[in-house]
């Protein structure tokens, strides 16, 4: 993740050099130091305090940024725009309903608008895609965090959020709302691999999920070089990645659901 330039980069050598090089400005006599001399322990006391010090100032200005605020911060910006947190809701999940509430005020009846609609409806819903295939007519895709076996969306949840979105206090008066499951694109993943004895496949597996499961939204392509990079956690020496043979393309109203995943080892 990129960091505004806001937020500052710090270095403890460099803001120490700093600052022998103003004592020696100001006293001449400094220039010979050596470490072992009190001085540059007050230095390098004095360099410390200062970086906890900038350290502090950047975690202020994280705070107040919707990107990186995390927590109490998240709920105190997300209050601003009149949003509350679901229970249990993680940050992520928060802030993707903010951006969503934030977008759809430019223009009633945006796709931004109806998303975040049907993404407060319920703490189930995980992602919602809108679509307006002609004037008028508007269709919600819903992605839920409990899919079924067969990758199937409750009719309870898809009812839930049509009752949401077709509130008339939400949806504009010349819309017909159409609220559907999302397309399932099943995918299995097999990988050889080299690993050292500090690791299990059993715990390569449950990580290698976990951040599968973060990732999952609708329209996201998993790709070789992300199941690589994600297979490769501590302990994890060498992949030889066997299934998929290609970049899975998932369009925006489907969802890659991780079926069957098998590691051996080489």
């Amino acid at each position: 993740m990129q960091q505004p330039n806001i937020i500052e980069p710090l270095n403890f050598e460099e803001i120490f050099a700093r600052m022998k090089e103003e004592l020696v400005k100001r006293d001449a006599s400094f220039t010979a130091l050596v470490e072992s001399d009190p001085a540059m322990k007050v230095l390098e006391v004095a360099v410390w305090r200062e970086l906890l010090l900038r350290q502090r100032i950047n975690e202020a200005v994280k705070s107040n940024l919707l990107k990186f605020a995390t927590g109490e911060d998240l709920d105190n910006l997300a209050e601003f725009y009149g949003v509350e947190r679901q229970k249990e809701e993680d940050d992520e999940r928060f802030r993707k309903r903010i951006k969503a509430k934030i977008i759809g005020w430019s223009t009633g009846g945006s796709k931004e608008y109806y998303r975040y609609h049907a993404l407060s409806a319920d703490s189930r819903v995980k992602d919602a895609l809108v679509e307006s295939p002609i004037p008028g007519k508007v269709q919600i895709s819903i992605l839920s965090t409990q899919l079924s076996t067969t990758g199937i969306v409750s009719e309870e949840l898809l009812e839930i959020v049509k009752k949401q979105v077709t509130r008339d206090d939400i949806r504009v008066l010349t819309d017909t709302i159409t609220v559907i499951g999302c397309n399932i694109m099943e995918i299995d993943i097999h990988s050889r691999m080299s690993i050292s004895p500090i690791i299990s496949k059993e715990e390569i597996k449950k990580q290698f999920i976990e951040r599968f499961e973060l990732a999952k939204r609708l329209g996201w392509s998993v790709t070789r070089s992300w199941i690589i990079a994600n297979l490769f956690v501590d302990g994890v020496e060498n992949v030889e990645l066997i299934e998929p043979k290609e970049d899975i393309v998932v369009l925006g109203n489907e969802c890659a659901n991780l079926v069957r995943f098998e590691v051996t080892r080489s």
